[in-house]
């Protein structure tokens, strides 16, 4: 599932306050850290955090601006799913077809008439 366009462009303005406000953070903290901070674990998980914010916030940047400018929008996952809809025909081999047609008369699952109906169409195909 994909935003749509006015979701996108919401959300870009929102990103950039975000992206401000990181570069902003990572400025002023940043400097108080590598100025009076004697832990050097401190500033590596400082340095670590401002990447990986800065870095998230521009790429969902990106994948927002891409959804706006194209055509049909951009998703991250394309799923490839059925119609469920059958045009009738299947793969199987017309043999098999007219022995599983067998199988639900003797069952007593179709009738005779929709059994005789469905043995003309598979007999009328080409096999």
């Amino acid at each position: 599932m994909k935003p749509s366009k006015p979701i996108s462009a919401g959300t870009l303005i929102i990103l950039i306050f975000m992206l401000l406000f990181g570069i902003a953070f990572a400025v002023l903290i940043g400097e108080e850290i590598y100025e009076y901070g004697d832990e050097p674990v401190l500033k590596i998980l400082f340095s670590l955090f401002m990447f990986i914010w800065i870095g998230g916030i521009l790429f969902m940047v990106i994948y927002h601006v891409l959804n706006i400018k194209r055509s049909k929008g951009l998703s991250l996952i394309d799923i490839d799913a059925e119609t469920g809809f059958s045009s009738g025909r299947t793969d199987k081999d017309p043999m098999q077809r007219l022995r599983d047609l067998e199988a639900l008369r003797k069952d007593k699952l179709i009738a005779k008439d929709e059994f005789d109906r469905k043995r003309k169409e598979i007999m009328a195909e080409k096999w």
